[in-house]
């Protein structure tokens, strides 16, 4: 302890200054690192803000979307997201007159009716952004002489039009038993409410479906929206109860696999809905049974979108349906379930199976065309458009065109995060003068207290 008690008695005359000077750079020091990291934090406005925000609609015409600004900036933008899509559609924009307006042609491009849009407003000035709140278009189905009427059974909102009443409300009840179903069925809830809309015409309806409906569809749903529409000249009252339940499945289905990968596989999704219908597929089996002399379809093949024709169409459905009823006979109810969770958490088509089976797909696919007695579908290998080349089969080098692309939308971006390089040079500048100043006020506090 001998070292305390020879401590200089110079200590203050000494050590003091050049202790102040090292709490003087860290004090500066820190007052710079939170200066700096303010000015980046804070939120930066390219333009002194915006004003109000509207949107309307007329539908098969038009989507409006106008807001005024305090000035005008460089660039304007309007990001546009279209029910659950979490992709963004961005528009350029001149601005005029302190205000701006964008016009959506959906007379030229469709949009499905009761998709609710979210869009903001993007303002750019020296590279610095600025974005607005976020409003919300419903784009309804208003047009002349379609006078909605609404009534909420469970979880189901119906509409109707005329005097459609008692067969949307009817609608409703089944669609209510339906989902219930096919939760316990697929061992998850809806994830939402669902609207029924109910068309008397059928010139309404296809209005509704847009350009590409096909000319037999009778009911459709659009499960992105949580949306089912209902044509009541689709078919007998029977056809409809049964379609009800179908389309609502469907729902049901997407909320239990939804994930950010892919689609489950087609034959499943409507295989499923169809076997909902009658929680069998004895009729779907006698369809496949008469079709396997002009041979059947790869599962593989039913992946995507179903054939056009009418043979093609009632087939896939078929083999969809009987290969459902398959599994959950042969290995439970349950199996549906397993299936789709797998799903849910981004399996592949043969992951999916094997998880809610316990077979692989390729054993399965062979067991269920094993029951028909017939062979499992072989690809069809295409014939080369070239010439056969001396030696050998027509090839060639040349890369086939590309198709047309457009540039990934991108999402907006917080206030705080584009910085100009005016702003970093200022901040860079002043960041180096208070070091400066530090530096001179410790040498000259050292000086002060040499002896």
């Amino acid at each position: 302890m001998g070292w305390l008690t020879r401590t200089p008695t110079r200590v203050l005359g000494e050590a003091a200054p050049r202790a102040l000077g090292r709490v003087a750079q860290v004090i500066l020091l820190a007052t710079l690192l939170v200066t700096s990291l303010t000015l980046l934090a804070a939120p930066v406005s390219a333009s002194s803000g915006f004003g109000a925000l509207t949107a309307d609609a007329v539908y098969g015409r038009q989507m409006t979307f106008r807001v005024t600004l305090g000035s005008t900036p460089e660039r304007l933008e309007l990001l546009l997201r279209f029910g659950g899509d979490d992709n963004t559609f961005v528009a350029p924009v001149r601005p005029a007159g302190g205000a701006a307006t964008y016009v959506w042609d959906a007379a030229q491009q469709y949009v499905t009716p009761n998709t609710r849009i979210t869009y903001r407003w993007r303002a750019t000035s020296a590279g610095i952004v600025s974005l607005s709140p976020e409003g919300t278009l419903v784009y309804a189905d208003n047009r002349p002489g379609l006078d909605w009427h609404s009534t909420q059974l469970g979880e189901a909102t119906v509409h109707w039009y005329g005097g459609a009443e008692a067969q949307a409300r009817e609608f409703g009840a089944l669609a209510a038993s339906g989902a219930r179903s096919a939760e316990g069925l697929l061992g998850h809830d809806l994830a939402g409410p669902v609207d029924i809309f109910v068309y008397d015409s059928r010139a309404d309806f296809f209005g509704a479906l847009g350009p590409g409906a096909r000319e037999w569809t009778g009911a459709a749903t659009f499960p992105n929206i949580r949306t089912i529409f209902m044509w009541l000249g689709g078919g007998p009252p029977s056809y409809l109860r049964t379609a009800v339940v179908h389309e609502v499945t469907h729902v049901v289905f997407y909320d239990a696999t939804n994930n950010p990968y892919h689609d489950p596989a087609r034959w499943l999704n409507e295989g499923l809905a169809r076997w909902s219908e009658r929680q069998s597929a004895d009729q779907e089996r006698r369809i496949v049974a008469s079709e396997t002399s002009q041979g059947l379809f790869s599962f593989e093949a039913l992946t995507g979108q179903f054939p056009i024709g009418e043979r093609g169409s009632s087939l896939s459905y078929a083999e969809g349906a009987t290969m459902v009823d398959m599994i959950a006979r042969q290995y439970g109810r349950g199996a549906i379930a397993r299936i789709a969770t797998a799903y849910r958490t981004g399996a592949t088509d043969e992951e999916a199976l094997r998880a809610g089976t316990g077979r692989a797909a390729a054993d399965l696919y062979a067991a269920y065309f094993g029951q028909y007695g017939t062979a499992v579908p072989k690809p069809i290998s295409p014939e080369p458009l070239l010439p056969a080349a001396a030696g050998g089969r027509g090839s060639t080098n040349a890369q086939p065109p590309a198709p047309t692309a457009s540039p990934s939308p991108t999402a907006p971006r917080p206030v705080a995060d584009p910085i100009s390089w005016a702003l970093l040079l200022a901040v860079g500048m002043g960041g180096a003068a208070l070091v400066s100043g530090a530096l001179w006020l410790r040498r000259r506090a050292g000086r002060r207290g040499a002896p």
